[in-house]
Formats: structure tokens, C-alpha cells, sequence
């Protein structure tokens, strides 16, 4: 598919609050360097479970060599990430927490649930041989993007020399994911 920083798989099982989707569907194209590379689709959805707060993700990449489907659970006490390729089928437990992000090198869309992470410091669990590392989500604000669009939130995801900026709408939706240290970016298509 494509070389990313291990930074895209975004959860929390914190309870779901203004400015927190409850769901949420949309397709990202991403682009490096300007050229497009591939395509993303999500669906997500909050609610309750055994656990109490939970959060169900599913994303399917298109592009590249290897597409992926990513399925993604979470609960106060755990985190369940399931990542179908060709090559097979492989599933990863984390533990939970409001403030826990998981990390994966190939999906973007991912970052759609950082609306449902408070800003401040954070675990960022990511594969070998990230581990596990701290981290901080920062809130930037509002901006006006070009062209009289309506404003945006920008936060940003520190983890070391990791930085990555997300730009959510007014109801916590997933419009832009930028890393710069790779030159990509994913932009919504199908605006709300």
C-alpha cells in the first residue's frame, strides 16, 4: 500500500459528549506529495456495550498493492483491532481508556475518532517496534479554510518526532488528516 508513519489508528472508549459524532460515514482520497495514492472508506458508530461506552470502526482501503479492511472495538477496559489483507487475517487487543490511541502505519480514517479524544497527554500503543509511548493531542482551535468555507477544528497528535493534524466540522466529522514528515494528506469527499 503505502510507507506511513505509525500513526493512524485513533481510539478511545471515552463517553460520547457534544461535539462527539455518534456515527459518521465518508470517504477519504489520499494524497502524497499532490498524487493521489488510494482511497479510504469508514463507518463508525458509538454507543454502549458490556463495557459502557464503546466505539465500532470499519474501514476499507482501495490503491496500492495490498487493500485492507480494518475493524476496530473498543470499551473502558480494552481495545480490538482486526486487519484483513491477502495475506490473511491478524488481531490485536490493547488496553483501554479515555485517553488510549493505537497506532498502524496504513489507515488514515482512523483519525475520524480523535473527536472522540480529550486534548492532553495520551498512550499511543502502536506494532513493533513502536511499543508503547507517550504523547500529546492538542487543540488548535478553529480555522477558516479557503474559499468561505465553514470553520474548522484543528488538532494536532504529538508522539515523539510524530505530528499529525487533524481538521474536524463543527459536529466533531473528519474533513482533513495532514502528515507532514510524509507529505500526505486525506480529504473528505462526500461532505456532510
Amino acid at each position: 500500500m503505502r510507507a506511513l508513519l505509525p500513526i493512524a489508528f485513533l481510539i478511545a472508549a471515552a463517553p460520547v459528549a457534544a461535539q462527539r459524532p455518534t456515527s459518521d460515514s465518508a470517504r477519504l482520497v489520499i494524497t502524497q506529495a499532490g498524487n493521489p495514492i488510494g482511497t479510504e472508506d469508514f463507518a463508525f458508530r458509538s454507543g454502549t456495550g458490556g463495557e459502557g461506552a464503546a466505539l465500532s470502526f470499519v474501514a476499507t482501503t482501495a490503491g496500492g498493492t495490498d487493500p485492507l479492511r480494518v475493524a476496530v472495538t473498543t470499551g473502558q477496559r480494552r481495545i480490538t483491532v482486526r486487519v484483513a489483507s491477502r495475506a490473511g487475517e491478524a488481531a490485536r487487543e490493547y488496553p483501554g481508556g479515555a485517553q488510549a490511541v493505537v497506532a498502524d502505519e496504513r489507515v488514515l480514517s482512523l483519525y475520524a475518532l480523535l473527536a472522540h479524544v480529550d486534548p492532553g497527554p495520551v498512550t499511543v500503543y502502536g506494532p513493533p517496534p513502536g511499543g508503547r509511548r507517550t504523547g500529546t493531542l492538542e487543540d488548535g482551535g478553529t480555522e477558516s479554510p479557503v474559499g468561505g468555507a465553514p470553520p474548522l477544528r484543528r488538532l494536532t497528535l504529538r508522539s515523539g518526532e510524530d505530528i499529525a493534524r487533524v481538521w474536524l466540522d463543527d459536529s466533531g466529522r473528519l474533513m482533513r488528516v495532514e502528515i507532514p514528515s510524509r507529505n500526505l494528506t486525506a480529504e473528505r469527499v462526500n461532505r456532510p
